[in-house]
C-alpha cells in the first residue's frame, strides 16, 4: 500500500475521534486516486463517516475512479445518493458510473438525475458505442470569437470553477459552430487591445461525433492535442476528446486488439461469469478444432514417411513451434502497421518483401544451429533412423537436411502469411486482428507439416517409394 494512502487512512480514522479535524482541508492535497485507493481500505462505518463529512464535488471527483474498477462502492449506496454524486461528475466519467451499474439500477438512478448532466448524458448516450461522440466530455471551456479579450478572460476564469480542462479553449461564434482553438497562454499574452479572433487557431482537427473510433484512433494519436474538439455535420460544437480520454481509449483499443488476436471477441474479466467466459472463447475454438483435425489429416497423408522413419517425429514440434512463433511475430507487426496508418500498395509490398526476408534469415540461422543440435543429438543416442538399416551416419545427415530446410521454408511461408493474411482481411472489411491470430496459428501448423513431411520424403525417396 503507498504511504500516501496510509496517511489518507490515518487522517480519516483520526478525524472520527477529532470533530476539529476538517477532513475537506486535509484532503485537497492529495490525489483524488490514492483517497479512492484508501477510501476501500475503510471500515463500513469509516466509510459512512467519509461520505458525510466531505464535500459532494471532491466525493464525486474521488467516486469517479470507481467507474471501471470497484464499482460495487457506488452500487451499494442508495439511488438518491448515487445520482447526487452522478450530478456533479463530468459527463464521460458519469456515463462511465451509469453504464457499470446494474440495468434496473442504471434506469431508476437516471430517473432520479437532474439539470444540465441529464441533458449531457441524452446526448452522450444517443451515440453508438463505436462511435466518438459516445466517449466525448462536456468538460471543456468555448469562448465566444466575437468577445474582447478581457471579456475572454473573465469567461474562462469563472468556466474554470467547474471545468479542468482549460488550457485549450475553443472558439465558437454566435451560433456556436466550431472555429478553432485557443491556447490559454495566447490569451493570457494577449493585450487589452488585441482581437480574439487573431489569436484563435482556425485550422485545428477535430473529430466528427458519428465518426468510428477505430477509424479516429490514428488521427488522435497523431496530432498529440490536449483536447480535439467534437461537433456535427453542421460544425455546432458537442464535446471534446481530452488528453486523459485520448489515453484511455488506446488503452482499451490495445486490449481488446490483444483480445481479438487470442481469438476472443473481448477481454476476460475477473468477475465475469463461467458461462461468460466459454461462450466467449468457445467459437474460434470450434473453427479452430476443425482446422486441426485437417493438420492432422495432412499428416496421416505422410503415415509411410512416419511408419519408416520413426525419428523424423522427434522433431516435428520444432519445425511447427518455430513456424508459429515467426508467424505470430509477422502478424504481430502487420496488424499494428496496418491499423496505425493508411499504408498504400507499394508499402503493402515493401511490409511484405520485408517479413519474407526477415522469415528466411532468421530460418536459415535456426537452420544452422538445428542441424548442429539434431546430428549431435542422433549421435549419442546412437540409434538407426530406419528399421533394418543399423546406425547410419549418412541416414543421421538426411534428417539434420530435411529439418533444417523444413525450418527455412516453414519459417519464410510463415512471415508470407503472417503478412498477407491480415492485409487481405482488411481488404475484406474484416477486422485483421480479430480474425488473424487463430487462423494464422493453424495455417501455420499444416504449412509446416507439409513442408516437414515433403522434405521427408524427398529425402529418403529411395526407401520409401
Amino acid at each position: 500500500m503507498d504511504n500516501y494512502v496510509l496517511e489518507i487512512v490515518d487522517i480519516v480514522k483520526k478525524a472520527i475521534n477529532d470533530p476539529n479535524i476538517n477532513l475537506d482541508e486535509e484532503l485537497k492535497h492529495y490525489h483524488e486516486k490514492d483517497i479512492a485507493d484508501a477510501y476501500l481500505e475503510l471500515s463500513k462505518e469509516e466509510q459512512d463517516y467519509f461520505r458525510d463529512h466531505i464535500d459532494e464535488q471532491f466525493l464525486s471527483d474521488i467516486f469517479a475512479y470507481f467507474a471501471e474498477e470497484n464499482i460495487e462502492v457506488i452500487e451499494e449506496l442508495p439511488n438518491e445518493k448515487i445520482a447526487d454524486i452522478v450530478e456533479l461528475m463530468d459527463a464521460d466519467d458519469a456515463k462511465d458510473v451509469l453504464d457499470e451499474l446494474d440495468e434496473n439500477k442504471q434506469d431508476e438512478v437516471m430517473d432520479l438525475i437532474e439539470g444540465e448532466i441529464k441533458e449531457d448524458l441524452e446526448l452522450i448516450n444517443s451515440f453508438n458505442d463505436d462511435e466518438i461522440g459516445s466517449i466525448m466530455t462536456t468538460n471543456y471551456i468555448d469562448i465566444r470569437s466575437d468577445l474582447t479579450i478581457k471579456d475572454a478572460m473573465r469567461r474562462v476564469i469563472k468556466m474554470a470553477k467547474e471545468n479542468d480542462n482549460v488550457k485549450t479553449l475553443i472558439a465558437v461564434n454566435r451560433d456556436n459552430e466550431y472555429l478553432g482553438t485557443v491556447d490559454l497562454k495566447d490569451l493570457i499574452k494577449a493585450r487589452a487591445k488585441d482581437d480574439l479572433e487573431s489569436i484563435i487557431r482556425q485550422n485545428t482537427p477535430f473529430l466528427y461525433a458519428h465518426d468510428l473510433i477505430d477509424d479516429s484512433i490514428e488521427k488522435i494519436i497523431d496530432y498529440n492535442m490536449d483536447m480535439i474538439p467534437v461537433i456535427d455535420e453542421n460544425k455546432k460544437l458537442l464535446g471534446a476528446l481530452t488528453s486523459s480520454d485520448v489515453v484511455e481509449l488506446v488503452d482499451d483499443t490495445l486490449s481488446e486488439d490483444y483480445a481479438k488476436l487470442a481469438g476472443l471477441s473481448s477481454e476476460d474479466d475477473l468477475d465475469e461469469s463461467l458461462f461468460s467466459s466459454v461462450k466467449k472463447r468457445i467459437p474460434w475454438l470450434i473453427v479452430l478444432i476443425i482446422l486441426s483435425i485437417g493438420v492432422s489429416m495432412v499428416i496421416s497423408l505422410f503415415e509411410n514417411v512416419v511408419a519408416t522413419i520413426a525419428t523424423i517425429m522427434f522433431f516435428q514440434s520444432l519445425v511447427l513451434d518455430m513456424a508459429g512463433n515467426v508467424g505470430t511475430q509477422s502478424l504481430a507487426v502487420t496488424v499494428r502497421v496496418i491499423s496505425n496508418s493508411e499504408i498504400s500498395k507499394k508499402d503493402e509490398k515493401k511490409l511484405i518483401f520485408k517479413e519474407i526476408r526477415v522469415g528466411f534469415l532468421n530460418g536459415l540461422i535456426l537452420a544452422v544451429v538445428s542441424f548442429i543440435v539434431v546430428l549431435s543429438f542422433l549421435c549419442i543416442k546412437h540409434e538407426e533412423i530406419i528399421t533394418g538399416n543399423g546406425f547410419n551416419i549418412y541416414d543421421c545427415l538426411k534428417v539434420c537436411g530435411t529439418t533444417s530446410l523444413a525450418l527455412v521454408t516453414a519459417m519464410t511461408l510463415s512471415s508470407l502469411f503472417g503478412t498477407v493474411v491480415p492485409i487481405v482481411l482488411r481488404k475484406l472489411k474484416v477486422d485483421p486482428a480479430a480474425a488473424s491470430g487463430p487462423f494464422i496459428t493453424t495455417l501455420n501448423d499444416c504449412i509446416a507439416v507439409v513442408c516437414y513431411y515433403s522434405l521427408a520424403l524427398l529425402m529418403f525417396m529411395t526407401i520409401l517409394l
